[in-house]
């Protein structure tokens, strides 16, 4: 009797043990199944290129000495660098309806866009602050005001070996996070360049609707 009680206590721990490894097996392999399609590679390449060489992607975009600027409809955004800071202006019809100073960021680009289609549309600052850390500013001009949206942050499978030179930009209807990343063992690749694209809600909520990892060039 002894004997048989050992034995279903071993099979029942046996069967545990296998139900928790299905499980996870299971869910990092829906963690990196995603909508695949060739053309996102030539997208993402051509503004990955567009980046690195200081060209327009999707909208207006110029770099001035030390000024970006963007338009859309009668807007235009400004951010110059003064000495340790960034001046960030909005003007509409040529008024200044926004201002905002950020103290030693580094910033990378400036872009618009009216991705949820409402009419409103948001400004993206981003680079890195003092920190060194990739930072995303949101703003979307809403009854005479200035909301600020909060990008997401990397979580679970898209921060796994992350190694920043992030980019932030547009394709299509979305807003598009681009990285480096080392070393991580659930990608096809060990090294490479991680490219999460994201949809805005006309709440101004995020849903991240796939993740691409790219060999480096």
């Amino acid at each position: 009797m002894r004997h048989i009680r050992s034995f279903l206590f071993f099979g029942i721990i046996s069967l545990l043990a296998y139900l928790i490894y299905y499980i996870i097996s299971q869910d990092l392999s829906d963690t990196n199944k995603v909508s695949y399609d060739f053309n996102d590679e030539k997208i993402v390449t051509s503004a990955m290129d567009s980046i690195s060489n200081m060209e327009p992607t999707l909208d207006t975009i110029e770099r001035i000495f030390l000024v970006y600027l963007t338009q859309v409809e009668d807007f235009e955004a400004k951010a110059e660098i003064e000495n340790d800071f960034v001046n960030f202006q909005i003007f509409k019809s040529h008024q200044l309806v926004f201002e905002k100073k950020m103290k030693n960021f580094k910033i990378k680009n400036l872009i618009s866009s009216d991705l949820n289609n409402n009419q409103q549309p948001e400004f993206w600052i981003f680079g890195d602050d003092s920190a060194h850390k990739f930072q995303i500013l949101g703003y979307e001009y809403n009854k005479n005001s200035f909301n600020l949206i909060k990008f997401p942050n990397l979580k679970g499978r898209q921060e796994f070996g992350y190694s920043g030179n992030d980019s932030l930009y547009l394709v299509k209807s979305d807003i598009v996070r681009s990285f480096q990343f080392k070393n991580d063992q659930y990608s096809d690749l060990i090294n490479g360049v991680r490219v999460c694209f994201y949809s805005l809600g006309p709440d101004n909520s995020f849903v991240l609707k796939k993740t691409l990892d790219f060999e480096n060039e």
